[in-house]
């Protein structure tokens, strides 16, 4: 190859680095001891430029270092005296270096390769392992990212049919409050506690309003703030109480009926899961199990067969035929005098339409659970959150579908 198509060793290093010709490459230095390479730059222009417009260098601040990709088993980082430039109005400010965000502590290329092995390894101190960086930093690049593409996002006018649920993210019932986009399968944006105002204020953020005539459905939970809240949002909205909530609220009256039988009843010793499944998913030793339980018409097996019962209303597909049947089981659920299903079927009560209208119109919490399993994944990966802030982080850096 012809010398001058050889690229000199400086000006290959300055491409791999993704330096522009602003920079110069005055020193390479190795500490072996260390592991650590520092590449040493310098701004080479006499004038800064920045919109159009040039201003005269003023000085140099202190020396700065930004982590840079690996080479090899070296960590590697980027050395720079930044100048500063007296801009229109005569205040000294400090240019922006065009190979790293403003104010950070690594480069773009470092940034964009950590946000790739994030989105594959959910483990934020396996991904500063392989990285050969800190936690503090993948935090930081992760929570800049993240608000980055929530600005550009801007507010949303979109929202149709969404999910509200809350979600234990710590130990000692630390709940946030996640709001999904039911059509497009998102998160859309988390707020801190489930009280009503939490909700308002999530709202609020999001859209920039606080009346939305756009919303048509909400799949929602009992919980009263959100239903006062969303009452007052969107009144025009179809509430809709989802079959996984209220199948859950009879299941927990089964356990609790068990609990209250158990000591009475050897019958039930060690069935719990017996008398929770589903009858197709119990092995052939807890269909004999629960045989035995239904022969002897135990109170648990009488509050599995008000569940059971329940779930064949969901296939109706009238609504003539839908109220007419709940009424039925409702008054049949009562008549059993079952203490803690009774509990349940007079919250169901207090929320009738809601149910009502979960079974008519054929709406299910599949994908709002899915993604709720795939939150609590992330939750169990890093063992709980020590606050909410980078709670919320995570869950919109995985599921917020944001454009990084």
């Amino acid at each position: 190859m012809d010398k001058n198509q050889e690229l000199h060793f400086a000006d290959f290093l300055k491409e791999m680095l993704g330096i522009t010709q602003d920079y110069g490459i005055t020193q390479v230095e190795k500490t072996e001891a260390d592991k650590v390479i520092k590449i040493y730059l310098q701004y080479l222009p006499k004038r800064y430029k920045k919109d159009g417009k040039e201003y005269r260098l003023y000085d140099t601040t202190a020396e700065r270092e930004w982590q840079h990709l690996s080479w090899f088993e070296y960590r590697c980082y980027l050395v720079c005296s930044l100048p500063r430039y007296i801009d229109m109005e005569g205040k000294a400010k400090v240019i922006e270096p065009i190979f790293a965000p403003k104010s950070k502590s690594y480069t773009h290329l470092f940034s964009r390769t950590l946000i790739d092995v994030l989105q594959k390894v959910r483990v934020q101190k396996t991904v500063a392992e392989i990285l050969n960086t800190t936690p503090y930093i993948v935090r930081s690049v992760m929570e800049d990212c993240v608000e980055t593409s929530l600005q550009k996002r801007g507010l949303l006018v979109d929202l149709k049919n969404i999910s509200l649920d809350e979600k234990a993210y710590a130990q000692g019932h630390e709940y946030a409050t996640i709001l999904i986009d039911s059509d497009k399968e998102y998160v859309v944006e988390l707020i801190e506690g489930r009280k009503e105002t939490s909700v308002k204020g999530l709202f609020l953020s999001i859209t920039g309003e606080e009346k939305l005539p756009q919303i048509e459905r909400v799949n929602i939970d009992m919980w009263k703030p959100y239903m006062n809240a969303m009452f007052e949002i969107a009144p025009q909205a179809l509430v809709v109480h989802d079959k996984f909530h209220l199948f859950k609220k009879l299941s927990e009256a089964i356990d609790k009926t068990r609990k209250e039988e158990v000591n009475e009843n050897p019958l039930l010793l060690k069935q719990k899961y017996t008398v929770l499944k589903n009858a197709n998913n119990r092995s052939d030793k807890q269909n004999e199990a629960f045989e035995k339980i239904n022969n002897a018409n135990l109170k648990t097996a009488q509050a599995w067969h008000v569940r059971e019962n329940f779930k064949t209303i969901f296939a109706l597909e009238q609504a003539n035929q839908v109220i007419q049947t709940y009424q039925i089981w409702v008054e049949h659920t009562l008549s059993l005098q079952l203490k803690h299903v009774h509990t349940v079927v007079s919250t169901f009560e207090r929320h009738r339409q809601g149910i009502i209208n979960a079974i008519t119109s054929k709406t299910t919490s599949g994908k709002h659970e899915n993604m709720n399993g795939k939150i609590q994944s992330v939750i169990a990966k890093a063992r709980g959150f020590i606050n909410f802030d980078r709670f919320r982080i995570n869950v919109l850096f995985y599921f917020g579908k944001l454009d990084f």
